[in-house]
């Protein structure tokens, strides 16, 4: 690996001309653990987004072991909203994997546009999203810090998952002990601010606010440091999408709601409901104050008399009308008098019946 000039990179100053069989271009972006460069694979000609663990944590073991995961993690997927993976390799003493480069722009930065994103492009990506989650979780594979940043959008629209360094694979080892906190804090699920073990409905979480943040250009909970706002995360409720941008679809402000549950038993199971409730979205209808969530469809309504006798029974009055026991008709006709037998049984019958004679004897009487 050769060096050109060296360039001021944060706390690095050193650019590599070439890792492996990778021209290096530019720098895309850097965390914690490592940079990921813009690259060309020469025999190819193909341009690749190429991830170098820094050297300064490269003899890390816990460090080159989530490297490794995160390599592995993507290699397990194939989907057209996950990133691909290329090659997993090392040259000197530097780890590096290549991966699909997408050309376009994170949607973080879509987000932070001067003007608001329509609601079609919010469920389109939303529903993007939630294909390459649905796919990744059936492979056991759960992401667990699903963020604008870590989505890519590329210029014909469409999204890949990127960035799966703190990926739990459901059947590797632990590498972060029981109540220790791993993500963005602004995106971190109540199980994960607690420590408590993650799994498919924290990216569910997770989708929620960065479609919360899609919606009104800031997610729910932020503050002063990271302690602060996993308290929020766990114990406050978030504003109605609809108090910052009132023209939000009914429907999808319910969906952002229902993602962002802290009880697990409220929110959405999986990916799966939540694109189904994605794909029913009319973006015409307005947002009301959220009362019942997902009415079932509507039924035609019963017969009138017997919603009068459910109703008295309901709030204690026994009294009956006795034009709601007879059925229509004329009862001076045979067939009316056969509907009172089918209808009502022979009991009410011999009383309709009484009833009658005593009211034609009192109306007989002088």
């Amino acid at each position: 690996m050769t060096m050109e000039k060296p360039n001021t990179i944060g706390n690095h100053n050193w650019l590599p001309e070439k890792i492996g069989q990778y021209k290096v271009q530019s720098i895309l972006g850097m965390g914690g653990m490592g940079v990921i460069y813009k690259a060309v694979q020469e025999p190819l000609n193909r341009t690749v987004a190429l991830k170098v663990l820094l050297p300064a944590t490269v003899h890390s073991e816990e460090a080159a072991h989530r490297f490794a995961l995160e390599a592995k993690a993507i290699s397990m997927l194939e989907h057209q909203n996950i990133v691909s993976l290329y090659e997993y390799g090392q040259d000197g003493e530097y780890l590096f994997f290549a991966m699909q480069f997408v050309d376009g722009e994170d949607l973080g930065k879509r987000i932070a546009g001067k003007k608001p994103m329509s609601y079609t492009e919010i469920i389109d990506i939303a529903r993007q999203i939630c294909r390459g989650l649905r796919y990744a979780h059936e492979k056991n594979v759960f992401h667990r810090d699903i963020k604008p940043q870590n989505i890519l959008i590329d210029d014909s629209g469409k999204v890949a998952i990127s960035d799966f360094g703190i990926a739990r694979i459901f059947s590797s080892t632990h590498l972060t002990n029981t109540g220790v906190a791993v993500g963005t804090p602004e995106y971190m699920s109540p199980e994960q601010a607690e420590g408590r073990d993650p799994d498919g409905q924290t990216d569910v979480y997770s989708l929620g606010i960065v479609m919360y943040e899609m919606v009104t250009k800031q997610p729910p909970f932020t503050g002063d440091n990271a302690v602060a706002i996993a308290y929020k995360q766990v114990h406050e409720l978030p504003a109605p999408p609809s108090a910052r941008r009132k023209d939000i679809p009914k429907r999808l402000e319910l969906i952002i709601l229902k993602a962002l549950k802290k009880d697990k038993a409220e929110r959405y199971k999986s990916v799966v409901e939540m694109l189904e409730h994605l794909d029913t979205v009319d973006i015409n209808e307005k947002a009301e104050r959220p009362t019942v969530l997902f009415k079932k469809k509507s039924t035609p309504p019963p017969d009138s008399r017997t919603d009068l006798r459910i109703t008295d029974r309901r709030s204690g009055d026994r009294r009956h009308d006795l034009r709601l026991l007879l059925p229509p008709g004329n009862p001076l006709s045979a067939r009316f008098w056969i509907n009172v037998l089918q209808t009502q049984g022979i009991a009410l019958f011999l009383i309709i019946i009484l009833a009658l004679i005593l009211m034609w004897h009192m109306m007989a009487s002088p």
